[in-house]
């Protein structure tokens, strides 16, 4: 596999909740009529919410690092930083379901700075990497855990982060 390849890209709708401090799905809806929504998560500017992903990593890896970028936006005109920390992680053979599965483990933290007049603008990130080895040493085929979290402590922006898609490629 080429480096930059695209492994799989992460949305709302395939988000599952942790049990608690989950972003909340919503939607933004635009000015036509009938009016579409475009699915987010909703990550909270003052408590850490959290966002599980769970997928198999595809048959064309071939055994690098992640690289990782977000698209998203905000719900106020705050041009503040938005900061998210990304996380990976391995379900190998045997591994217990309900001891821990480490998703607050090692991470990468990624920001974007919103446009000017932010207000549900869409924007993508900067990128951030995971090593081979900090992702858990993954192969092609091995069932995947991923989440992310907004780092409210770092973070400057007082609205919502208003999460569209997370793109991992390897690296």
């Amino acid at each position: 596999m080429a480096t930059t390849d695209t492994l799989i890209i992460l949305t709302p709708a395939m988000m599952s909740p942790p049990a608690t401090l989950f972003a909340t799905l919503d939607t933004i809806a635009d000015t036509s009529t009938p009016a579409a929504n475009t699915l987010v998560l909703d990550f909270d500017t003052t408590t850490a919410e959290w966002g599980h992903w769970f997928w198999t990593m595809p048959s064309h890896y071939g055994g690098g690092g992640l690289t990782i970028s977000w698209k998203g936006g905000t719900d106020t005109d705050n041009t503040g930083t938005l900061i998210l920390d990304m996380r990976s992680i391995v379900i190998a053979d045997a591994t217990i379901l309900t001891g821990d599965l480490t998703m607050d483990g090692a991470h990468t933290s990624i920001s974007d700075t919103p446009p000017a007049t932010p207000i549900n603008k869409m924007n993508q990130s900067t990128t951030g990497t995971i090593t081979h080895a900090n992702a858990g040493s993954p192969s092609a085929g091995d069932r995947m855990g991923f989440s992310a979290v907004r780092d409210v402590a770092t973070d400057t922006n007082t609205g919502d982060l208003q999460l569209l898609e997370i793109l991992i490629l390897e690296t």
